[in-house]
């Protein structure tokens, strides 16, 4: 997204690999993980090796690299030299401010996450840099909207480290915070029986090459989403990565997990539970029926 306010100067800041990332001797750990987030994207995309020093006071005449939120000793030296007073922070939920001189980009976010989306901002303007140049310039920032999301299928098991890199290279970098993830097909412990009977469900919709199912009617039942998980079911350990994955990426994982209608992966063992009897692959559960909520609970709480 465009930033809220910039200004901009004609004061470049060279990157080269004589600049160094400044962490202070209290980084927090959000703040170290900015700096190594940096480090892996120069060295792995363009070949630029940074090194991250120590130092308890900005030094003079050496570019510097630093980030954090208004927490970060160097951001609030940098403040009080600079005589930045309050007016000039970004004083708004996932806001920041980024700086870019001659001799240090600073990013001070109003929060964690408002640091973060600066480093993303600092990624673009890296991508598109000439000459190793980043122009000069004076960002202030925040989100328009507070939820911005994608929804998608949670992937197969071969395709976890591409959903990773998506949420790092596309959600991260354009600063979405949340991902729906439709599971229907994790592990449950409790109830293997529900994960056969998806696997069963899923093995006769490949087979017939369909999307939908027909009901007792004649009637078409779509978006049988069996797609979910290309199939297979999704170890715990996988989900569990997966969320740790993405909150470090400050995306917040909502999970979407099928009831009342969709519930093909629910129902394929549990046909007493079924809104019709006698439907061959019911999808709707009767919710009338208190014993389709014992069953029900029980995946959430597995799922929670």
């Amino acid at each position: 997204p465009i930033p809220q306010v910039i200004s901009l100067t004609n004061n470049e800041f060279i990157l080269d690999e004589t600049v160094s990332i400044l962490l202070s001797p209290e980084s927090s750990e959000k703040d170290i993980s900015l700096a190594r987030f940096l480090v892996r994207e120069l060295s792995d995309k363009y070949g630029i090796a940074l090194k991250t020093i120590v130092a308890s006071s900005l030094p003079q005449n050496k570019k510097v690299i630093v980030m954090g939120s208004l927490k970060n000793a160097l951001i609030k030296q940098y403040c009080a030299n600079n005589k930045l007073s309050k007016s000039d922070a970004v004083l708004r939920k996932e806001g920041y401010m980024l700086i870019v001189d001659p001799n240090i980009i600073l990013i001070k976010g109003n929060d964690d996450a408002g640091a973060f989306y600066g480093l993303q901002s600092l990624r673009q303007l890296i991508r598109f840099r000439k000459e190793n140049k980043i122009p000069g310039m004076k960002v202030h920032d925040w989100p328009e909207l507070p939820f911005r999301a994608i929804r998608m299928y949670v992937p197969g098991p071969d395709n976890m480290i591409f959903l990773k890199r998506f949420m790092r290279d596309f959600m991260a970098l354009y600063k979405y915070n949340k991902i729906i993830l439709e599971l229907n097909c994790m592990r449950l412990d409790k109830h293997p029986e529900i994960n056969t009977g998806w696997e069963r469900f899923v093995k006769y919709m490949q087979y017939t090459r369909s999307n939908s199912t027909e009901g007792l009617h004649g009637e078409e039942k779509n978006s049988s989403h069996y797609d979910a998980g290309y199939g297979f079911i999704i170890e715990k350990n996988d989900v569990r990565d997966l969320v740790e994955y993405a909150e470090e990426n400050f995306l917040e994982v909502i999970p979407e997990i099928p009831s009342l209608t969709h519930a093909y992966y629910l129902l394929t063992n549990h046909h007493e539970l079924a809104e019709y009897p006698g439907d061959k692959w019911p999808d709707t559960y009767c919710p009338s029926n208190p014993k389709t909520y014992d069953l029900l609970f029980d995946v959430y709480d597995e799922y929670i």
